[in-house]
């Protein structure tokens, strides 16, 4: 069985690494609030259709 061999990264690197984990978050984070915020916003109108329609026999 071949030796496991982890890569050497420096403290800059995690540092770096890091910085980009927590930027992918945030912008995780505002997309699921934006696709919220639309589905609030959206409601009034959903619900206002709903009851809008003509009831058909």
């Amino acid at each position: 069985m071949d030796k496991l061999e982890f890569p050497h990264v420096t403290a800059e690197e995690i540092r770096q690494i890091e910085m980009r984990a927590h930027e992918l978050r945030a912008q995780a984070m505002a997309s699921f609030l934006r696709s919220v915020g639309r589905g609030f916003a959206s409601l009034p109108g959903k619900l206002s259709g709903l009851f809008a329609r003509p009831r058909h026999a």
